[in-house]
């Protein structure tokens, strides 16, 4: 499940493999590291530390909008009354009226953190955690692999993209939430986790795995996917076969509090090689940190607006790049597909609105909430009442246009199923060489 540092040559099974990545994971992501996981589900704003809840709720009956004073009327009610008392549980109760009311949002980016959920370390954006090294998604009702992490634990168990995990040690996952999924999924380095899953084909394996402690390399000069499968390895080759070296190529399949880093040390002199262009690839990169976000546009704009952010009450705010990134004048070709998702979308938009990039692929995923931690305070209860992460905004592009459920459309559209990739070859790495050399 990690991104390792120090990068071996997968394996032609294994790069076929990672194919559904680009072409089929359109899914919400929830990633089995940072802690619980939540760092490349959303574009989430980490230079404010999380706000806690005000203390001036009015009290039941006063101010009562929502009817708190009705669901404790109805609750006492069921305590005096109900034929079947032994079926009450005051935590289930509270439980389903909070998810009651965030379903009624019908927004999959607003969700409600347990006390246990928070201390076991939601949200936490670091580089590395302890894990099996996987993303996953509860989007279509079940809980879904969305890939597992170059030579991560997980890729080498057996774990495919788009393997439905039926149980966890033994329990059944039906009803899950990614939430509960990535809470059991994760633990300690070196310790087991047994997986029940059914794979893309329909076949259905018991697979245990050893986790570890994964770095999360964000940042590569290799292809994400073989090139030509089978026969190219990690060498970038057009579609005739022949080795590119007049074009350079970066994937980035996140953004953590290391990729800027990343990023600087290994394009240092990218401007200084004399290629006709550089290739970004941000296919199936499901977003992270804002700020790393940020930085990363601005290594390659001297000027311009990089996003902005529209709050709850219509005010808006403007993030401006600045002078003297490391790759500011090399045309660029940015790959999309509907797995790029929250900051990758935000960066190809930037590139894209400022003239600095032409984007090729297919259309993004359309994840563009402002999502924060809400910490509730008001509960009562001594060990805690949980968090509430909140959709507070929404991302817009450099030209105004929204990205929450409509995505980045590419200049370019070159779409590529798994059976295009497997007879054909990278059919949007090829269309990004042809562009770039003037084809």
């Amino acid at each position: 499940m990690d991104l390792p540092r120090e990068q071996t040559r997968p394996g032609a099974g294994e790069q076929v493999a990672r194919a559904a990545v680009a072409v089929f994971l359109l899914l919400s992501m929830l990633t089995l590291a940072f802690g619980l996981g939540w760092a490349v589900k959303d574009l989430t704003a980490d230079d404010a530390p999380p706000a806690a809840a005000t203390s001036n709720t009015p009290a039941a009956g006063e101010g009562d909008t929502i009817g708190a004073a009705i669901i404790d009327e109805i609750v006492n009610l069921l305590k005096s009354r109900y034929v079947d008392k032994a079926a009450l549980d005051e935590e289930t109760l509270r439980q389903a009226a909070i998810d009651g009311i965030i379903r009624s949002l019908n927004d999959t980016h607003t969700e409600y953190l347990t006390p246990e959920e928070l201390a076991a370390g939601a949200l936490d954006l670091s580089s590395s955690y302890d894990g099996i090294g996987a993303t996953v998604s509860d989007q279509n009702g079940v809980i879904t692999i969305v890939a597992p992490f170059r030579d991560s634990p997980a890729e080498k168990a057996g774990i495919r993209p788009g393997d439905v995990i039926l149980e966890v040690n033994g329990v059944s996952t039906e009803g899950w939430t990614q939430t509960q999924a990535v809470q059991e999924i994760r633990g300690p380095s070196g310790t087991q986790v047994t997986l029940k899953v059914k794979h893309t084909d329909g076949t259905i394996e018991t697979i245990t795995i050893t986790r570890g402690n994964i770095p999360l390399e964000s940042v590569f000069l290799e292809p994400n996917l073989e090139t030509i499968p089978g026969e190219s390895g990690t060498k970038l080759v057009d579609r005739n076969g022949n080795e590119v070296t007049d074009i350079g190529y970066v994937a980035i399949t996140q953004f953590h509090d290391k990729t800027l880093q990343e990023l600087r040390t290994k394009l240092k002199d990218v401007e200084s090689k004399g290629y006709k262009g550089l290739i970004i690839d941000l296919r199936s990169n499901p977003g992270g940190l804002l700020q790393a976000t940020v930085d990363v546009a601005d290594e390659f704009l001297n000027s311009g607006t990089i996003l902005t952010e529209q709050d709850a009450d219509g005010q808006s705010q403007s993030w401006t790049a600045r002078r003297g990134g490391i790759a500011t004048s090399i045309p660029l070709v940015v790959l999309i597909d509907s797995g790029s998702a929250s900051g990758a979308e935000v960066l190809a938009a930037a590139l894209r609105d400022n003239g600095r990039a032409t984007v090729i692929g297919t259309r993004s995923f359309g994840k563009g909430t402002v999502n924060q931690l809400q910490e509730l305070k008001n509960c009562g209860d001594p060990k805690g009442c949980g968090a509430l992460y909140i959709s507070v905004g929404r991302w817009l592009t450099p030209n105004g246009d929204q990205i929450e459920g409509l995505g980045v459309k590419p200049d370019i559209e070159v779409p590529m199923t798994y059976d295009d990739y497997v007879a054909n070859g990278d059919l949007q790495v090829f269309a990004a060489i042809d562009f770039l050399r003037g084809n």
